[in-house]
């Protein structure tokens, strides 16, 4: 309940409009102060940490918000740099460099249109005079991105390029994955724990994420599932219960079971769920008594509460070693910060 409440007069505050107040700001400590301390309330000190918990999470994406809006700044003062320093940019404008020496070898396959229309479900019969066109345009801007990103790593190597301002680094998190669900080997390099709600639209993308996640790095990662059902949601607990009842039959039917509910985001009623465990193998009758008895239900009401401590607000939430990642981002975001916790776990070694 004290998180509850605490969670709720945070956004009443930040809700509501700014009033001036009488509070006294001191730009400069005293030099004796700690660094840690941020705040005193009479002559109680409030530490970094005081002060951040709970919205550990905001913090972050808005400094990674700033530092991004800087790199993109940055390279794009590097860019201009590179260029005028290349003797081969004398008489040339910008773009007519690039197109010349960065853009020369880009060239568009059928094979890379094909992938990208099977990526996105788009048939042969659905490619008009129209959309061809904005395909190939869509394609070649990657590439052309693609290229400037590896000519300006090139020239950065060459000049020496040195970036001072730090990137920020995502919030840390001890998560207990406990008897919850998992594929992969227990003692992989990088445990991904994934919060989802099976009624969630977004939690059905964060779905997807986790198996090209695994068909990219297969026992290398262990991912973990945690229920976290949302209160606006009334089917996402039985939903939650009926995996969880093929998971006590095998761990290989809990994820055929899973992904199963997230085909089809309509399923809610018993019958549904009795249908799914008919298809998919479970014993029915084993399956039928865990789901009346309610078994699971105050497994789910504690992952609930473990995930309100956490600070989640919304699903899907992910950490991956413990650090968070909050929604279904691009699936680089993610392979990103996986190579990260392997290259760590290597050096550490």
């Amino acid at each position: 309940m004290k998180v509850k409440f605490l969670v709720t007069l945070f956004l009443i505050y930040s809700c509501t409009p700014k009033t001036n107040n009488n509070y006294i700001v001191i730009s400069t400590p005293n030099a004796n102060q700690p660094p840690d301390i941020v705040a005193k309330i009479g002559k109680e000190p409030i530490n970094t940490r005081e002060l951040e918990k709970g919205i550990e999470v905001e913090i972050f994406e808005l400094e990674e918000k700033i530092f991004n809006l800087k790199m993109d700044r940055l390279k794009v003062i590097m860019l201009e740099k590179f260029m005028n320093l290349n003797p081969k940019k004398e008489g040339l404008t910008n773009d007519e460099f690039f197109e010349r020496f960065i853009a020369k070898d880009i060239k568009l396959s059928k094979s890379e249109i094909d992938e990208f229309m099977k990526s996105r479900g788009i048939t042969k019969d659905q490619l008009n005079p129209e959309l061809l066109p904005r395909i190939e345009t869509y394609l070649k801007e990657n590439q052309k991105k693609k290229a400037l990103d590896r000519w300006l790593n090139e020239e950065s190597a060459k000049h020496k390029v040195e970036v001072y301002f730090k990137k920020p680094v995502r919030p840390l998190f001890d998560v207990n994955i406990g008897d919850s669900p998992f594929m992969g080997k227990k003692n992989a390099q990088v445990t991904i724990v994934a919060y989802s709600d099976y009624q969630c639209p977004f939690s059905k993308k964060g779905a997807e994420i986790l198996k090209e996640l695994w068909d990219t790095y297969g026992e290398k990662v262990k991912i973990v599932h945690k229920d976290f059902p949302l209160p606006f949601h009334s089917r996402s607990k039985i939903l939650a219960q009926g995996a969880l009842c093929a998971n006590d039959q095998s761990n290989k039917y809990f994820w055929k079971f899973y992904y199963k509910l997230f085909e089809d985001q309509t399923i809610g009623s018993k019958e549904q769920l009795e249908e799914i465990s008919k298809e998919i193998g479970l014993d029915l009758n084993k399956f039928v008594k865990c789901l009346d008895s309610n078994k699971y239900g105050s497994k789910i009401e504690n992952e609930i509460n473990e995930a309100i401590k956490l600070g989640i607000k919304s699903t899907p939430t992910f950490f991956i070693n413990g650090k968070i990642i909050n929604g279904a981002h691009n699936i680089d975001v993610f392979k990103n910060l996986v190579d990260e916790e392997m290259k760590l776990n290597k050096k550490n070694i």
